[in-house]
């Protein structure tokens, strides 16, 4: 009884502070603003869960080491997992924050301006918007149903819509927010609303980069950053050879300044205007499209910084290509290219931090004559371009499982749900093991990529897991 009594007597549910009561708060002067930063603190935090483990899934990354998900590379994707809960669980709460400032915060701050409101639509729609992509389904309330991608895809429209329609938006809530519209459209197929929403995020933010910040100092920090950059010597994630001019996008810039995260860049309109062009067989308007993203990432920033840090090694010396004279080719079938590969042990190495991309003119002229031609090439430059920002795997149609801590908890959802199964393309599937895979000679200095994906994905086109448009 005495110890039942003790317990009873330090168990923290007891304690109730009467000075942080939701009244107390709400009724604080302008209590809204710091809503709206613990909603952007929530976008990073997701952030910090999502990218780097969409990385390791795709073909642009490969996890040498033990401190970040082993299951991953080879596509071993299970609700178990605790990185398929804590994602699940971020989504949830960007979600029901934004919720709790529009339908509680908000009512009781008179101060509450539009753009405060439009950036609780966007963030809400964000989290709806990754559900979509990552998740075949999962619940868009507490406790609720599994709903499908495509529901969590128009939920996420709606919002957006929101946000853009509220008066006082900012231009860049309201680019971001059609740049998003845009996506999404183009991931369900609707070609004609997302070329409409891109031509409208370029008229409005013709050089949109809208970012999630991050605190070097107190957190959140940039967890891809960590990963790349800060743990050094590590060398957790080793680039493809083919993108080790690109890597690493994100450095510490000081002691308390993080590299940002680029979630929304007008680059991706252009390349949707594109593609869909393709769809409809206009090589040659495509063409020009995709001469004009090359413009416009040629105007993006390049940082240069010091990367010795960094080996090309796995730990086992000569064995990953890490030198300027190296050539590398995205297959046996394909050509050898120079300057894909850097040096890192000299002076400082220069990176694009917000969009590179290898492709030019002439490597339009010679590699981009048919459709699939340009397809292949246009794919090239998503993966570049979105390197490092969790983009590729949603290329692959690849899809994530409702994590175990859900089904457990959710009495509507159980184990034999279908989001607590992974999507994996048959094609993807099949090389799973092989998707980091390449042969690198340190003699003759050519490193060749096992498969080319963008070409993989190209010849399957009209799989409904890949290519929306086709």
């Amino acid at each position: 009884m005495l110890l039942a009594s003790g317990c009873e007597l330090v168990d923290p549910t007891e304690v109730v502070n009467p000075n942080l009561t939701e009244e107390t708060i709400l009724s604080t002067d302008n209590p809204i603003s710091p809503l709206v930063l613990g909603v952007r603190r929530q976008a990073a935090l997701l952030s910090q869960e999502q990218i780097t483990i969409s990385e390791i899934a795709s073909d642009n990354y490969e996890n040498t080491q033990t401190f970040y998900n082993q299951n991953l590379d080879n596509l071993t994707i299970r609700s178990q997992d605790a990185d398929m809960n804590a994602l699940g669980q971020d989504l949830a709460r960007l979600r029901e924050l934004s919720d709790y400032g529009l339908e509680t915060v908000a009512p009781a701050d008179p101060a509450t301006t539009g753009d405060q409101l439009a950036e609780l639509y966007f963030w809400k729609a964000y989290s709806f918007m990754i559900a979509s992509e990552l998740f075949s389904s999962l619940p868009g309330e507490p406790d609720g149903p599994a709903i499908s991608s495509e529901q969590n895809a128009d939920s996420a429209l709606v919002n957006f819509n929101l946000a853009i329609s509220q008066s006082g938006a900012t231009s860049d809530i309201i680019g971001a927010s059609q740049l998003a519209s845009a996506r999404i459209n183009r991931s369900l197929g609707n070609k004609t609303e997302a070329v409409s929403f891109a031509q409208s995020a370029i008229g409005t933010n013709p050089n949109l980069v809208f970012n999630i910040e991050f605190d070097q100092q107190n957190g959140p920090l940039n967890e891809m950053q960590t990963a790349l950059y800060d743990r050094g010597g590590f060398d957790d994630l080793q680039v493809l050879p083919r993108l080790d001019f690109l890597d690493p996008k994100y450095y510490r810039r000081n002691a308390t300044d993080a590299s940002p995260l680029a979630i929304l860049k007008i680059e991706e309109a252009h390349l949707i205007i594109a593609e869909a062009q393709l769809s409809d067989q206009n090589l040659a308007a495509a063409l020009v499209t995709m001469q004009d993203v090359i413009d416009l990432v040629g105007t993006r920033a390049i940082e240069s910084f010091s990367n010795e840090a960094q080996d090309r090694t796995q730990r086992e010396p000569g064995s990953r290509p890490d030198s300027t004279d190296i050539v590398v080719a995205a297959s046996a079938q394909d050509s050898f290219r120079e300057d894909l590969v850097l040096y890192r042990k000299g002076d400082d190495i220069s990176v694009p931090v917000i969009s590179g991309t290898s492709v030019d003119a002439a490597y339009l002229s010679a590699n981009a004559t048919t459709i699939d031609e340009a397809l292949e090439t246009l794919y090239l430059m998503r993966q570049e371009i979105f390197i490092a920002e969790g983009r590729r795997i949603m290329d692959m149609g690849v899809k994530f499982v409702i994590g175990e801590i859900e089904y457990l908890s959710n009495p509507n959802i159980d184990i034999n749900d279908s989001g607590t199964t992974p999507v994996i393309p048959d094609f993807i599937a099949a090389i799973a093991d092989e998707l980091d895979a390449f042969s690198y000679d340190p003699v003759s200095r050519e490193a060749v990529i096992t498969h080319n994906l963008n070409r993989i994905l190209v010849q399957n086109k009209t799989n409904a897991l890949v290519l929306p448009f086709e």
